[in-house]
């Protein structure tokens, strides 16, 4: 498929994991994909998506970015747009969570989870919705979490607890945001095999997961890439305000 020639979007958290598959599938598909990380070392990023993207004509850039700084998200978009023209995707990837359990979570512990898993989202996306309403085009997707559509298995409450406000935040998005023809939708990944899940999991754990998922295997990043592929696509032109699971069948809710 080509679905993508000609078109740019952005990744954040692209250096690794589920961020650094869709940047290599939307290159493969003919996109520009600006791969967004806080560290500039991962450059590499760049240079796989550009390889893997080279048959089809995608090509891929790195760029720094720091989501917990509001003015270093403005500048880095605002770099983005004048290095490579209009955006038309932006996939809000960055997120990550601590196995605690509630009595061990002070206040200071639940708002750095919020400040990374929410705030992140929305500073990225009022960096670049200006831009977008302007053009009246874009695609949004926001990573939430199964942890958000029910509960966590391996992380803390409050990881839950801003993946479910990453959903209530998508949805009024979409709703304000779609009379600009801008879809704003969100994917809720399970249990998937990134390098920091499975150094967390033990093997006990992951056997319980594996065993309590209908399709009794865990998900890999390319699983999770393939839904955020289709949901910048004009296949899902018709399609704004929905959170997808992609879990294997783990929380069917």
């Amino acid at each position: 498929m080509n679905r993508f020639q000609g078109r740019t979007v952005i990744v954040t958290g692209a250096g690794g994991g589920i961020g650094r598959a869709a940047c290599l599938r939307l290159a493969a598909e003919g996109a520009r994909a600006v791969c967004m990380d806080v560290a500039p070392s991962r450059e590499e990023t760049a240079s796989l998506a550009t390889e893997r993207g080279a048959g089809v004509g995608g090509r891929g850039a790195a760029a720094p970015i720091d989501v917990l700084d509001a003015e270093g998200v403005r500048r880095a978009m605002r770099e983005a747009i004048a290095a490579f023209g209009p955006i038309d995707g932006l996939v809000n990837c960055v997120g990550g969570g601590l196995p605690l359990s509630a009595l061990e979570i002070d206040e200071a512990a639940f708002e750095r989870m919020f400040d990374l898993n929410v705030k992140s989202v929305y500073r990225c996306c009022w960096a670049l919705l200006p831009h977008m309403r302007d053009r009246r085009s874009g695609r949004i997707v926001n990573f939430s979490s199964v942890a958000g559509r029910s509960a966590s298995v391996l992380q803390g409450p409050h990881y839950s607890s801003s993946k479910a406000a990453v959903i209530g935040l998508t949805r009024h998005l979409a709703r304000e945001f779609g009379p600009c023809n801008i879809n704003v939708n969100a994917v809720a990944p399970g249990v998937i095999l990134t390098p920091r899940i499975a150094a967390q999991m033990t093997p006990e754990q992951r056997e319980r997961a594996e065993a309590a998922t209908p399709l009794r295997r865990l998900g890999a990043p390319e699983d999770v890439a393939g839904v955020v592929a289709f949901l910048l696509s004009d296949d899902a032109r018709h399609v704004t305000g929905v959170t997808v699971d992609v879990n294997g069948g783990f929380f069917l809710g």
